[in-house]
């Protein structure tokens, strides 16, 4: 049974991620046709380089005054947003520069948000329980994905500030249902351990020293590279991948249905969504006997191995059967990542910790980005290669986190079978 504050962050969640989904992607969209496209790619920018900022603030301070704080602050905070954009989206207004102002606001109090709720899982779970937990959650997050991208695609272009008015409506529902229900589940302090000053703590000297601390913590670092590399390889999919696709792929027909480059990255963006809303269940069910590091390490092979197909081929089955094996992969690496993740980070530093690790995503964009440009020089085959390559040192990093956490590697599972159990494994099951 779930924790009844992980329930409601769960519920919540969705509808945040719902309606994110919906207003993120479209903001581009209003921003290139009020103010130009460069400008606007720059003023997205920026939005990015601040929510950053928040999330990286919002860490320690979930550590200083729990976490109902800052997550009760980002779901009002978004409500105040989303009603601020429908008014100055308005016909009577229509006010492009405060529309961003209050999307400004929106990201950043999310982004600020953010390390509370990763905490908050944590808080309220075992480590037998995590995979299960975030296989649910991967779920859920896909789901709203798929929800609000096709909510958009209708509503955007005659009701954009009507959306935003029914948005603000609903995140202001889901605001006053986390100030009534919601409950505090940060950790307490050991006995005798006096608890920090928040004036203290918050000044930027200790944020700083928060972090440094973050950052000598090797095994920790690993474990952000492997999902920055991850990243790096999964945003190729809107990055390089579309745009061979688009430019490379010429029109075929498959089951009676005329498929260009544009539809078919539609066909595997559909495919890789609805895969994961239909297995992500059963796969927990399948795969928890599966030791967790071979269940890792399988699932970046066939992820490295569906991407690279992405990368070079234009036969429509194969790209099919590669989005398959890319989602599996997924389905199986993600949970038993974040539940090494829950393992490796300290219990009264989590959210700093937490926050840190977001910066994943970012470093996953300028990966993606950096693809793109090589893609210029490389052939087809060559970026499939640097997929693969980028695969094997997420393994790489992996090995001495998997190893530390009692986890057993592919080798050790041999190993085991054959009746050679190593010390390592020998103490992990004693325990």
């Amino acid at each position: 049974m779930l924790h009844p504050t992980l329930r409601l962050r769960i519920a919540v969640g969705f509808v945040e991620r719902f309606l994110n989904t919906i207003i993120t992607p479209l903001m581009a969209i209003y921003l290139a046709a009020e103010v130009g496209a460069a400008l606007a790619g720059l003023l997205v920018f920026l939005a990015v380089g601040i929510s950053v900022a928040a999330s990286l603030f919002g860490g320690p301070v979930a550590d200083v005054y729990g976490r109902r704080m800052p997550l009760i602050v980002g779901t009002a905070g978004s409500a105040l947003a989303f009603g601020g954009m429908a008014l100055f989206s308005s016909p009577w207004i229509n006010s492009a520069i405060s529309v961003y102002l209050f999307y400004v606001l929106n990201t950043s109090l999310s982004s600020f948000a953010l390390p509370a709720n990763e905490a908050m899982i944590v808080d309220t779970t075992s480590s037998d329980e995590r995979k299960g937990i975030y296989t649910l959650q991967y779920w859920s997050v896909n789901v709203a994905l798929a929800a609000g991208a096709l909510t958009a695609g209708f509503l955007y272009a005659d009701f954009f500030a009507a959306m935003l008015g029914v948005a603000a409506a609903i995140a202001g529902t889901a605001a006053l249902v986390s100030v009534r229900y919601l409950a505090e589940t940060a950790p307490q302090r050991p006995a005798g351990q006096a608890a920090p000053r928040p004036s203290s703590m918050l000044r930027m000297s200790s944020l700083i020293t928060s972090y440094t601390g973050v950052l000598k913590d090797s095994m920790f670092l690993r474990l952000v590279l492997g999902m920055t590399l991850w990243l790096g390889i999964e945003m190729q999919m809107v990055g390089y991948v579309a745009v061979r696709l688009a430019e490379d792929m010429n029109p075929q027909q498959f089951l009676s249905i005329d498929i260009d480059g544009y539809r078919m990255l539609g066909i595997l963006r559909s495919e890789n969504t609805l895969l994961i809303v239909i297995l992500a269940f059963f796969s927990e069910r399948l795969l928890r006997h599966l030791p967790d590091g071979r269940r890792a390490y399988w699932g970046i092979a066939l992820f490295a191995a569906g991407m690279a197909a992405l990368g070079f081929s234009n036969s429509v089955m194969l790209l099919l059967i590669a989005v398959a094996a890319l989602t599996v992969g997924e389905l199986m690496h993600i949970p038993v990542m974040q539940a090494m993740l829950a393992d490796l980070v300290p219990e009264q530093s989590r959210t700093t910790y937490l926050a840190v690790f977001k910066l994943s995503i970012q470093g996953g964009l300028i990966i993606a980005s950096l693809g793109l440009s090589l893609s210029a020089v490389l052939p087809p085959w060559g970026m499939a290669a640097s997929f693969v390559a980028m695969a094997a040192l997420i393994i790489v990093s992996y090995r001495p986190v998997i190893a530390r956490l009692g986890q057993p590697t592919a080798a050790d599972a041999t190993d085991e079978a054959s009746g050679k159990t190593t010390g390592e494994a020998s103490v992990a099951e004693s325990d």
